[in-house]
């Protein structure tokens, strides 16, 4: 059975709602390109080889950035704005104090998130990245 988080995942995925991930996965692999590599050859070097769609899951996880920071600022800051708009923030100081707070106590649980939504996203795509992602880290397969 399928956790209800999953399922989410899914239907977000589905509907277009990860449409801006779909397609930052390839130009988060250009941009860190250079750290990618070291990556793989660091950890391999340590635990042997290893399917390099797993190296890349990996990689975005301890990496823990985001494939598009503008994105991930716009998603962070609608989430913020949301929860903010419920409170009893009426002046610009209290609505001020309220996203310190948001940021103090959610927004590492956010950026968690937004990781396994990434590693996931990749997961679904990986079938038709892999040869591209291949080509771009110059590792084709034989």
């Amino acid at each position: 059975m399928r956790s209800e988080i999953v399922k989410e995942l899914e239907h977000a995925f589905d509907c277009g709602e990860m449409n801006d991930l779909k397609a930052s996965i390839i130009p988060f692999i250009r941009t860190n390109r250079s750290k990618l590599l070291q990556f793989i050859h660091d950890f391999q070097r340590i635990e042997g080889p290893r399917p390099l769609d797993m190296l890349i899951k990996i990689f975005i996880i301890q990496h823990n950035m985001p494939f598009n920071m503008a994105q991930y600022m716009a998603k962070q800051s609608s989430t913020i704005r949301k929860e903010i708009d419920g409170s009893q923030a009426d002046d610009l100081s209290q609505r001020q104090s309220c996203v310190a707070e948001w940021i103090r106590h959610k927004a590492e649980a956010h950026r968690s998130t937004s990781m396994f939504q990434q590693v996931f996203c990749f997961e679904k795509l990986k079938d038709q990245l892999m040869p591209m992602i291949e080509e771009e880290l110059n590792l084709h397969t034989a």
